[in-house]
């Protein structure tokens, strides 16, 4: 399933989990090894498509109306599963949210139609009309000249700006993967500059030149990263964030959350900059507050009055 080099499509992805669910649901329980054998992908990969399938279900996304697949230490599991014991019968509901996510899909970088998938679209469509679903998915400017790259080998030359100080940098990069994760699109490369790997955020790249220079493809999973675990200096913050605020941990990996009766939120995270750390303080508008350390505790008023001042020069 995984024969192609780059990064897997939502399309084949999808396309995946529909052969390899019913085959799994007869079974109940089957070994991890075995499993990635018998439809020709890498663990890793098989790991990542059972993950995302457990999270699927109906709202209100309770327990009972997920999908009932899981992972016990090197097995897959399944209970009972009232989706695939049945023959595929969609409300209307159901359907509507069947072409939201193809719509979601066809926004999708290296998105291809295949004629299976035009097919069932055309008659969803036919019955829900067209138009009837907009799906606006972040697609930064870039991202389809990276994602060309990841799956040809081609090196890039990056102009790349860094929001922690402010700067932009040119950078040679052989990008190895695409991926996005919470809402933004992010590259993993072998960077000239630091001589090592590292992980851009697809919308703050300003610029890309094609090199005409080729590497060979590694094809290899796609990890997602602890964000600024292995950064540096890395500076360690305890926030009160305001339940109207809650972008704030949908949107930045925290180490530790705590969600109040009231809505609101007591989050450990990692910032790789006090200059980012101003700049999410000042997003927020007074509902995000600095708990820990206590010598931050002003520094949204501090960043508030410099914004000031530069306004009044």
């Amino acid at each position: 399933m995984s024969g192609k080099r780059g990064p897997r499509s939502a399309e084949d992805r999808v396309r995946g989990l529909l052969v390899m669910l019913p085959w799994l649901m007869q079974r109940k329980r089957v070994a991890i090894a075995d499993m990635a054998k018998q439809f020709n992908m890498s663990e890793s990969d098989l790991i990542e498509d059972i993950e995302l399938a457990s999270m699927c279900g109906l709202p209100p996304y309770s327990p009972y109306e997920l999908t009932e697949v899981y992972i016990d230490e090197d097995y897959i599991l399944v209970g009972p599963n009232k989706y695939f014991e049945r023959r595929l019968e969609l409300t209307s509901s159901e359907a509507f949210g069947l072409s939201l996510l193809a719509a979601a899909a066809e926004e999708m970088p290296g998105f291809t139609r295949g004629k299976d998938l035009k097919n069932a679209l055309k008659k969803l469509r036919k019955i829900l009309g067209e138009g009837i679903v907009d799906v606006d998915v972040e697609s930064p400017q870039f991202l389809n000249d990276v994602t060309d790259a990841s799956q040809t080998g081609e090196r890039l030359r990056l102009t790349y700006w860094t929001p922690a100080r402010n700067e932009e940098s040119d950078r040679l990069v052989t990008v190895r993967s695409v991926f996005t994760d919470r809402g933004h699109w992010y590259i993993a490369a072998d960077d000239d500059a630091s001589g090592d790997r590292r992980h851009f955020r697809v919308d703050r790249i300003r610029n890309v030149e094609n090199t005409g220079i080729f590497v060979p493809v590694v094809a290899e999973p796609v990890q997602v990263p602890a964000w600024f675990a292995d950064a540096a200096d890395k500076l360690v913050v305890t926030l009160d964030v305001a339940a109207e605020a809650g972008w704030v941990v949908e949107s930045y990996p925290c180490r530790s959350l705590t969600e109040n009766a009231d809505g609101s939120f007591r989050v450990e995270m990692v910032v790789n900059s006090e200059h980012w750390l101003g700049r999410l303080l000042l997003r927020g508008g007074g509902l995000v507050k600095v708990v820990a350390p206590s010598t931050l505790s002003t520094m949204q008023q501090t960043v508030a009055a410099q914004v000031l001042a530069n306004y009044s020069k």
